[in-house]
């Protein structure tokens, strides 16, 4: 069964990526002065605007509800595939700071295969759907995103957020946000789990790895989450590692493991305390050995993607030239190598509920163990 891969571990991102709420202007410089009766020139556009990750607000608005907690599981998942050829979305943010390619702008890090990977528009790094897009295009049953929804929306596994201390309203400087992976919808006994509902009744498992404690009566606590995430705007921003699996069976899917990962949704109010998640997205980076090591967990057109083979040479090529980034965002902009490709998605997430914790779901090994530390400096 497909489902949320499992990596131990949890990491607040740097904030230092995070632009304030209102960022201040530089006052033009005095020019001459103006004849009574004529407009003054308007000021240049800036060429090269960036897609920059909300910054914490002001303040707290004023609420007198109190603190609320509430859990919402991923509904849909866009890849940016769109397997009628039209055109995809444009998901993630400038995670550098850096527009690439926009008005000469040059690569953050110096990439592993000549030439710079050029940003989406806004500067958003996304090379990693770039390459997915590209991998489903070789072997559409690996990345078919039609029956990624369809699973989804039947309740056969999903991402889990859980919101906690949230005031309410449309700016809250502070509130705890966690993740949880689940398998699917909680069946009854021995019965065959049942199917989502989405009307905020659903009971879903907890993957044991994704649990630091809590269960048998006790609350549980995410082993992936961020103790200052916040509200801005009525939006929702968190920083957090965590590992997302994609594809359709056990042995076609891939993991991406994020670092530096950013995670944001409107939140809106259904009604009773709950709230979903709308217009989401999913941003950050993915190294190249973790990107190279996921690889060896597909198939194309029927063969295996392992060390060694002529299709991993292939694969290994297209990947070592989508690095764009760098895994640490405190070298950006340092003449670091490019070791990791930037990734983003679209989600929404509708009103849940956490049910019983499940073991974590073992994965068909296809290339003998494989190779975990390859990277672009390797032949």
């Amino acid at each position: 069964m497909a489902g949320i891969g499992a990596w131990v571990g949890c990491s607040v991102y740097d904030p230092s990526l995070l632009v304030p709420a209102e960022e201040a202007e530089a006052s033009p410089e005095a020019g001459p002065p103006v004849e009574a009766g004529r407009d003054t020139a308007p000021e240049a556009a800036n060429p090269c605007p960036e897609t920059l990750v909300p910054g914490v607000p002001a303040a707290d608005d004023p609420s007198d509800a109190g603190d609320t907690t509430f859990v919402a599981a991923l509904h849909t998942l866009d890849l940016g595939i769109r397997d009628d050829g039209g055109t995809p979305p444009l998901f993630g943010y400038d995670l550098d700071g850096v527009y690439t390619c926009c008005d000469g702008g040059p690569s953050s890090c110096s990439p592993p295969v000549v030439g710079a990977h050029c940003d989406e528009m806004g500067g958003r790094d996304n090379s990693g759907g770039e390459l997915i897009s590209s991998l489903s295009l070789l072997d559409p049953t690996q990345f078919n995103a039609s029956t990624i929804s369809e699973r989804l929306e039947a309740g056969v596994y999903s991402l889990i957020l859980q919101i906690e201390d949230y005031n309410g309203t449309q700016n809250d400087t502070q509130v705890v946000a966690g993740i949880y992976a689940s398998e699917g919808i909680q069946g009854v006994g021995d019965a065959a789990p049942p199917a989502a509902k989405w009307d905020g009744t659903d009971v879903w498992t907890v993957d044991q790895s994704f649990v630091l404690s809590g269960g048998g009566g006790s609350p549980l606590v995410p082993s992936h989450y961020d103790a200052h995430a916040y509200v801005t705007g009525g939006m929702l921003v968190m920083q957090v590692n965590f590992p997302i699996s994609l594809g359709t069976t056990n042995t076609g899917n891939i993991t991406v493991a994020l670092t530096g990962g950013v995670i944001t949704a409107q939140v809106e109010p259904v009604g009773d305390g709950t709230f979903k998640l709308t217009g989401g997205q999913v941003a950050g980076r993915w190294t190249v050995a973790s990107v190279l090591f996921a690889a060896q967990q597909l198939t194309l057109g029927g063969a295996s993607i392992c060390p060694g083979t002529p299709l991993y040479t292939q694969v290994k090529g297209q990947i070592c030239a989508a690095a764009d980034i760098t895994t640490d965002p405190s070298k950006d902009n340092q003449g670091a190598s490019c070791d990791a490709l930037s990734v983003a998605f679209g989600f929404t997430a509708d009103p849940a509920n956490l049910g019983d914790i499940v073991a974590t779901p073992s994965k068909t090994a296809l290339c003998d163990g494989g190779n975990p530390d390859d990277d672009c400096t390797t032949p």
